[in-house]
């Protein structure tokens, strides 16, 4: 039997810097999250939340933030820098990551931190996080990987020779919840919601997150 976490939500808002506010729909997510029985603890310590109501799979969890990772992308910048940049919530088995980003002008966005070793997919997501949420309960098993955005979860699933049963799911808990609390509709795919996300290696890309960390690196 797994233990309590009613202080999953306060941990997750006292994770992030102190300058870079928790939007009001992660908060909601997060004890969404909590009220549901979706936190777990790390056996090294630590605890995550999962999306999943049906199975303890899953590659894609919110867990508190590392400033380590600030840190390991952004290593030639200032800490009033790094505290921009916030990683919240994993996005797929290859260590790739989703985080709340502060732009120059001050606005929140949810940008995407491919591993490099997997997803090399880098820039802004979504700058509204109900936007976020919306894709998350599409249902992929991963949100990393960008070529998977045009075809919806089921049909991927049954492109998967792996795949022992019928193609299930994975978020239907969660998106009554999104389309409820939010009254938004939920997409079939990714490509519904979101244009091109744009890659490691991009050379002419105006994404402004992208730039923001290229700024930072050629600053060195």
């Amino acid at each position: 039997m797994n233990p309590p976490h009613t202080d999953f939500v306060q941990r997750m808002a006292e994770s992030f810097p102190s300058g870079l506010a928790v939007p009001a729909p992660l908060a909601d997510f997060f004890a969404w999250q909590a009220s549901n029985g979706l936190v777990r603890a790390f056996r090294s310590g630590g605890s995550y939340a999962r999306i999943d109501t049906r199975s303890e799979a899953g590659c894609m969890y919110t867990t508190p933030v590392d400033p380590g990772f600030a840190e390991a992308w952004l290593p030639h910048a200032p800490k009033a820098e790094r505290d921009r940049l916030a990683t919240f919530f994993r996005t797929g088995g290859d260590g790739s990551y989703a985080a709340l980003w502060r732009d120059d002008a001050g606005a929140p966005h949810i940008v995407h931190l491919g591993s490099g070793s997997g997803s090399t997919m880098l820039g802004v997501l979504a700058s509204d996080p109900i936007d976020f949420l919306r894709l998350l309960a599409i249902g992929y098993e991963e949100l990393c990987w960008p070529d998977q955005f045009d075809r919806t979860p089921a049909e991927i699933d049954a492109e998967n020779e792996y795949l022992e049963d019928a193609p299930w799911d994975r978020s239907a808990a969660l998106r009554e919840w999104v389309t409820a609390r939010f009254a938004v509709a939920v997409p079939r795919r990714a490509s519904d919601l979101l244009g091109r996300v744009s890659d490691m290696g991009d050379e002419t890309n105006t994404d402004p997150f992208l730039a923001w960390l290229r700024g930072w690196d050629e600053a060195r």
